[in-house]
C-alpha cells in the first residue's frame, strides 16, 4: 500500500500544478516582492507548487499522521496474514500425520479461506480509506494555500499568480518572478502560529519585504 500512497500523492501534486492558477485584480506598475525581486509590469508571478507543498509544515504534519496510519494497517494485515499461513501449514502437517479427518480438514480449510477473503476485503477497504484521507488532506492543503495567496495579494499587486511544477508548464520564466520562498515562509509562519498545529485560520497578510 505504500506504493499506492506515493503514487496518489504525486498524481495530486501534478494535478494541482496543472490546474491551480490564482487570478488577481489588475495592477499596472512593477511591485517589489522580496529581496529586490519585483513583479513584471503586467503583475505576473509564479510558484513551484511541488516545492510549496513539500515544504509546507501543514502538509508534512498531515502526511506523517497518514503514513503512521498506513503503517499500522500494514502491520495488522501482515500479522493476520502470517497467522493464516501458520494455521494453514499446521493443518497440512496434521492432515499428513492423520491427526485430523478429511472432513474436519476440509472444514478448517474452508474457514481459513473465508478468513483470507475477509482479510483481502479489509485490505481493499483500508486502501480506499487511506486514499480518501489523502484526498481530503490535499484539499485542506490546497485550500490553505489558496486562502493564503488571497491574503498575500490583498493589495492587488499581482493580476496573475501561476502555479507550476518544474518545467511542466513554464518553459522559461524570469527567476525574479518566482515567489515560492516568500509564500512558503508566510504559510509556515502562519501555520506555526496556530494553536496545536491545526489547519490555519485566515491571518494577516505575510510580510513580503522579508529576504528570500
Amino acid at each position: 500500500m505504500k506504493k499506492r500512497f506515493i503514487s496518489i500523492t504525486k498524481a495530486i501534486v501534478c494535478a494541482l500544478a496543472m490546474t491551480t492558477i490564482f487570478s488577481c485584480a489588475n495592477q499596472g506598475s512593477s511591485t517589489v516582492v522580496s529581496g529586490g525581486s519585483s513583479a513584471s509590469v503586467d503583475g505576473i508571478a509564479y510558484v513551484y507548487i511541488d516545492s510549496l507543498i513539500n515544504g509546507y509544515d501543514l502538509y508534512n504534519d498531515e502526511a506523517t499522521k497518514l503514513m503512521a496510519k498506513q503503517n499500522q494497517y500494514e502491520q495488522e494485515l501482515q500479522s493476520k496474514g502470517k497467522s493464516l499461513e501458520r494455521r494453514a501449514m499446521e493443518l497440512q502437517q496434521n492432515y499428513e500425520k492423520r491427526l485430523v479427518t478429511p472432513t474436519r480438514a476440509q472444514e478448517i480449510q474452508n474457514q481459513l479461506a473465508n478468513e483470507q477473503q475477509k482479510l483481502m476485503q479489509t485490505r481493499d477497504q483500508q486502501a480506499m480509506e487511506l486514499a480518501d484521507d489523502q484526498a481530503q488532506m490535499m484539499n485542506r492543503v490546497g485550500d490553505s494555500i489558496r486562502n493564503f495567496i488571497n491574503e498575500f495579494n490583498a493589495d492587488k499587486r499581482f493580476k496573475l499568480i501561476i502555479s507550476t511544477q518544474g518545467n511542466s508548464v513554464l518553459l522559461y520564466a524570469d527567476p525574479a518572478l518566482d515567489i515560492t520562498k516568500v509564500v512558503l515562509d508566510g504559510l509556515n509562519k502562519r501555520y506555526r502560529g496556530t494553536s496545536g498545529g491545526a489547519t490555519p485560520a485566515p491571518a494577516a497578510k505575510a510580510d513580503t519585504t522579508a529576504s528570500k
